[in-house]
């Protein structure tokens, strides 16, 4: 198709005194009219004029109030792939939950969305019943449908991950100070709702189900790793495969399973001049409590460093390569950065792309594939997280700031059990103490090699947790895939390949 080089806007179709000309793209119009026939495209503004839909602000917060407690305080990073983060950022107490709670008042099939920031603008997740007892920020809104005669919560949902909706929604983008926004611009966003009675009610059990069947699996993957320590100190799967499978019965209706992390206790130490390594003067590099944790494995697992497992040929270890800002937004190629990485996968629809010419430049030094980790080594609180690469994710690049693990003897080291280990407590811990500054930003550097994992001494163990970590983390990616599809299910498109071998 012949790409448009510009367009002409007469004076009389200027509105607001917005010379943006992004604002008057003409495409995104005709690709709205183009649905017309079989969809209603009705404006946001209308739905809230007609009482069907309520839109509502969400509170800033103070930052003494961070760690102050469990119930999550959402912010517009803890948002990524349509639901909320397994373990966000910042937690409140509930004592000032209390104050916002009546005002906030979330229920489930309300939907979050990002409407100030900046690439995360127009990002959504639908509210499940397992996420009712959070707060969010300012930078969020909550939009709740009041009258489900035309729309409901997951078809709202649904339109909101349209390639039609997200392209207007980039198109009245702003900035405003220091932050773009779409306040006082999103009520101008058509929503295309299908005329057909019977295919709202389909597309919307679909939508309901999937979204549901997600957030399922996140709670099973965040019980799992929180308790997985504990299983690997005992020596015992069993404990923990109950859990697991009984994780949506027994979670509270914050969504999250605790904050990871959250049983270690700061406390002071001393060492001696002896005991000091490589003239890191960093207190926290000592921490005693993950020595002390390790020490406790010890006896059920052989603790060997990543260092080690790159030696014997188990493992590789590389980073990524910086493309450079002229390359992004020139294809459809994911650049996956460290922000990419969320709930234990990357994002279905990162932050930059790149075209296939960049690509091929940098394809054979990275050929990334299917079981390689994505780990990140450079960044602030996302330090240590990590992602299993599956065939929906191909083909990629990725940057200087992770880490791509692979494991070159998968008989010697299953790529799930990896995976597993490195989202242990222990092995957070101790990425977190080695965390350092340089420059401007926080990293791992070198120091990530000398992690030490757990690594079963059982081989029933070590295929036990591989088993669950693989079960959950491909459920989680088919599903990924699905919620991601509804966009096109909704203006009746034809559904793309799915994953990659």
């Amino acid at each position: 198709m012949e790409s448009r080089l510009g367009f002409v806007v007469s004076e009389g179709q200027i509105r607001n005194d917005i010379f943006v000309p992004k604002y008057y793209d003409p495409e995104i119009e005709a690709t709205i009219e183009s649905y017309s026939e079989t969809h209603y495209l009705v404006p946001v503004s209308e739905l809230m004029a007609s009482g069907e839909l309520e839109m509502r602000q969400g509170n800033y917060i103070p930052k003494m109030h961070y760690g102050t407690g469990s119930v999550p305080y959402i912010r517009t990073s803890d948002i990524a792939n349509w639901e909320l983060r397994g373990s966000p950022k910042h937690g409140i107490s509930d004592n000032v939950a209390q104050v916002f709670r009546q005002k906030q008042n979330v229920r489930s099939d309300d939907v979050l969305l990002v409407h100030e920031g900046t690439y995360l603008i127009g990002t959504g997740c639908l509210i499940t019943q397992f996420d009712t007892d959070i707060l969010y920020q300012h930078h969020l809104a909550r939009l709740r449908v009041i009258n489900d005669t035309r729309i409901n919560g997951p078809l709202l949902m649904c339109a909101l991950i349209s390639s039609v909706v997200q392209s207007q929604i980039r198109s009245k983008q702003f900035t405003a100070d220091v932050i773009d926004s779409i306040v006082g611009r999103f009520p101008e966003v058509r929503i295309p709702i299908p005329k057909s009675q019977q295919r709202r009610a389909e597309l919307t059990t679909r939508a309901r189900s999937l979204f549901r069947d997600r957030a399922e699996a996140r709670l099973r993957l965040a019980v799992f790793r929180r308790g997985l320590d504990a299983a690997l100190e005992s020596g015992d799967l069993n404990g923990l495969r109950k859990e697991v499978e009984e994780a949506p019965e027994t979670a509270n209706n914050h969504g999250i399973v605790g904050f990871l992390g959250s049983s270690y206790k700061a406390e002071s130490f001393t060492i001696t001049d002896g005991q000091v390594r490589n003239n890191i003067l960093l207190p926290r590099y000592y921490d005693p409590a993950a020595e002390d944790a390790l020490s406790n494995l010890s006896g059920e697992c052989e603790l060997v460093s990543m260092g080690d497992l790159v030696e014997s040929g188990v493992v590789e270890l590389s980073t990524g390569d910086e493309v450079g800002k002229l390359a992004y937004g020139t294809g459809k190629i994911p650049f996956v950065r460290t922000s990419d990485l969320g709930n234990w996968e990357l994002k279905q629809d990162p932050k930059q792309r790149v075209s296939l010419e960049v690509y091929e430049k940098f394809a054979r030094k990275q050929s990334a594939r299917s079981e390689d980790i994505l780990l990140v080594r450079d960044g602030t609180y996302l330090v240590g997280s990590s992602a299993m690469v599956t065939g929906y994710d191909l083909p990629l690049l990725f940057s200087g700031g992770l880490y791509r693990i692979r494991v070159t003897r998968p008989e010697a080291l299953d790529p799930y059990l990896l995976l597993a280990l490195l989202n242990t407590q222990v092995a957070g811990r101790q990425m977190r103490n080695k965390q350092f500054t340089r420059d401007v930003i926080d990293t791992l550097g070198r120091r990530f090699e000398e992690v030490r994992l757990p690594i079963p001494r059982s081989v029933e163990v070590r295929a036990g947790i591989a088993s669950l970590m693989r079960d959950l983390v491909e459920k989680r990616a088919d599903l990924r895939y699905a919620v991601g599809q509804l966009g096109n299910e909704l203006l009746g498109k034809k559904i793309p390949r799915q994953r990659s071998s």
